[in-house]
Formats: C-alpha cells, sequence, structure tokens
C-alpha cells in the first residue's frame, strides 16, 4: 500500500466520510436557504423541471465554434505551389 499503518488509513477514511456527511447533510441543505439558489429552485418547480432527468442533450445545440473562428483560425495552410 503506501506505508500508512492501517489505523491511520481507517482514521483518514472516517475523517472523509464526516467531512462528507458535514457537506451533504448540513451545508447543502443551508444552501437551498440561499436568496439565489432558493429563487432558481423555486422556478424550476413551477416550470415543473426535474433536476434529475435534466441532462446537457436536453438544451439547445450550440455550435462548436463561433463562425468568426473559421475565418481567423487556419488549422492546415495551403502551400502555393
Amino acid at each position: 500500500m503506501n506505508g500508512l499503518p492501517l489505523r491511520s488509513r481507517v482514521a483518514r477514511l472516517a475523517l472523509s466520510a464526516a467531512v462528507t456527511a458535514v457537506v451533504w447533510c448540513g451545508l447543502l441543505p443551508r444552501l437551498l436557504a440561499w436568496p439565489p439558489v432558493a429563487s432558481h429552485v423555486t422556478l424550476m418547480e413551477e416550470r415543473r423541471v426535474d433536476p434529475a432527468a435534466m441532462y446537457y442533450t436536453e438544451l439547445e445545440r450550440l455550435p462548436l465554434r463561433p463562425a468568426w473562428i473559421e475565418q481567423e483560425i487556419v488549422l492546415w495552410p495551403r502551400v502555393k505551389k
């Protein structure tokens, strides 16, 4: 392994689990009360948007790159003969 004794690895795992629990059960629920997040959640609920079912593929397709880039960037310069 990495040379740490088993007790240290277990303590590190327990600490990681505790930090994750504090964030998941403490900070994230409080974040819902923050006005910008709360208004966004309200808007999504009014529109009946299920955030668990929302994927990037449901968004309108964006162009891969703006049209002006095609004029500015030369990927393969033409060789003059």
